[in-house]
């Protein structure tokens, strides 16, 4: 078995969110359907965007990734929390893109 889908996304935006989240993590994935969404209530199919892994090997990481997106408990990767503004910002700033907070020292 290769592709096996991962997702089934409320609109295209969202499934390239996860398409994306997945192949930041070594997972290659695709879009499937995301042109078809614009003809909801037109057509009598579904017509929501899929998300698909490539190799079916990848398939219970991926679901295990889709799953803490899902409920909002997927690891950010941020390094730091703007104490100004509360944002998640990564490593590479020293300072807050929102607030422009400069970066506590012990982080």
């Amino acid at each position: 078995m290769k592709a096996r889908q991962v997702y089934l996304a409320a609109d295209p935006v969202n499934a390239e969110i996860v398409k994306d989240m997945l192949v930041d993590r070594g997972i290659a994935a695709h879009v499937r359907s995301q042109h078809l969404w614009g003809g909801m209530g037109e057509l009598p199919a579904n017509v929501y965007p899929e998300v698909w892994v490539d190799t079916a090997t990848d398939f219970e990481h991926a679901r295990q990734l889709v799953a803490a997106f899902e409920q909002g408990t997927l690891e950010t990767g941020c390094d730091w929390i703007c104490p100004g503004c509360g944002e998640a910002l990564g490593g590479q700033f020293n300072a807050c893109w929102s607030c422009q907070h400069p970066r506590p020292a012990d982080r």
